[in-house]
């Protein structure tokens, strides 16, 4: 379908091009310069002291989880309401993810539910910074250090966004930002892992890179793969976060024109932002009434949105286990009544009005 408002459209243009063109010209297209500024770039943003490009966020989470020691018949904590990749990560080290309900104001992890799904087989708590914001890491790092529990930060969808004036993904003891075509800012494919543990860097530089701690050498002291990213990819990235304060100043402003224009629609509630953390519009996410009907409503006048993530005690794919779906009614929630609207860079005053009025159209609010 040709969409009149699209779900997504990338913010790329002559900057990329620009660099992509030297990479073809330089003939350097593994791991090269490009992919050394982009890390430099990224540790200069997140305050990280070491960081490791891979080639996605999903094989990221799942090397952090190696890289913590997680290995089959362990237990790992993670929300309920995140993308599917945070729970297959965990389940291809042969762990077991375990799902903890989510706040309802935000979709973040409640950690006050995370105690009572501890056992002595638990090894990780998988915060994920969902759509944007912060999840509740204080309290996060309380219950890991109590329990003498590892951090991964899943912060795919986190890049500069803060918790109480720290990064995420440098929090906890491994984090990982994604730089999938829908984020913020986008290498294609690409993911980073950030920590401050030289030790647990050294580990990630060996897993990541076959086993050895740098190319070009054929003496391999440990089992490892390929997560490497390539040039070509690093060289859209180093245009790109040189592009984010100007790519989070417009989507800012779409979001809150959206915030203005649906002022007065009972019907639509926008997600609050709590106090330790900033706000980067990951999406335009609201709580609709009847969400469904309104997605097929939008479909039909050529709008593009998107339903909120499916719980994941509920995916096919984790019927192995067994979960009480009594204990997932915030998750549970979110999915039937969020939808996320289009708020990208490109996204023009007149798509949004388009999109708001016809919002008003179905609610029959004039």
């Amino acid at each position: 379908m040709n969409y009149k408002v699209p779900q997504l459209e990338p913010y790329v243009g002559k900057e990329e091009i620009a660099n992509l063109t030297k990479v073809i010209k330089n003939k350097w297209l593994t791991e090269g310069p490009f992919c050394k500024e982009f890390v430099e770039l990224i540790q200069k943003k997140t305050g990280a002291k070491y960081a490791c490009l891979v080639n996605n966020g999903t094989l990221g989470l799942y090397l952090g989880l190696k890289a913590l020691g997680v290995k089959e018949g362990d237990e790992v904590i993670l929300p309920d309401c995140t993308f599917n990749a945070t729970g297959s990560s965990i389940a291809f080290t042969g762990a077991k993810p375990v799902f903890v309900d989510v706040y309802d104001y935000s979709w973040n992890i409640d950690p006050n539910k995370i105690e009572q799904y501890i056992t002595e087989k638990t090894k990780v708590i998988i915060p994920v910074h969902v759509y944007g914001q912060s999840a509740n890491m204080d309290m996060i790092m309380e219950i890991a250090k109590k329990y003498n529990l590892k951090v991964l930060e899943d912060a795919a969808q986190g890049f500069g966004v803060y918790f109480d004036g720290k990064h995420t993904g440098t929090i906890g003891d491994i984090g990982l930002i994604s730089f999938f075509a829908d984020k913020t800012i986008t290498t294609g494919e690409g993911g980073i892992l950030l920590t401050n543990n030289e030790e647990l860097y050294k580990k990630i530089k060996m897993l990541r890179n076959q086993g050895r701690e740098n190319s070009g050498v054929f003496i391999h002291p440990e089992l490892g793969m390929n997560f490497r990213l390539t040039d070509l990819q690093a060289a859209v990235g180093v245009a790109q976060i040189k592009k984010f304060d100007k790519i989070l100043k417009k989507k800012t402003e779409n979001y809150n024109l959206y915030k203005k224009l649906l002022t007065g629609v009972e019907e639509v509630q926008f997600l609050m932002i709590p106090p330790w953390s900033n706000f980067v519009p990951f999406r335009a996410n609201i709580k609709a009434w009847d969400a469904e009907r309104l997605l097929n409503y939008l479909e039909d006048n050529v709008i593009q949105t998107r339903r909120v993530f499916y719980p994941l005690h509920l995916q096919p794919c984790y019927r192995q286990w067994k979960y009480n779906d009594a204990s997932y009614p915030e998750s549970k929630k979110a999915y039937a009544e969020g939808l996320s609207l289009p708020v990208f860079y490109n996204l023009t005053k007149e798509q949004i009005t388009y999109v708001c009025n016809k919002i008003k159209e179905f609610y029959k609010v004039k």
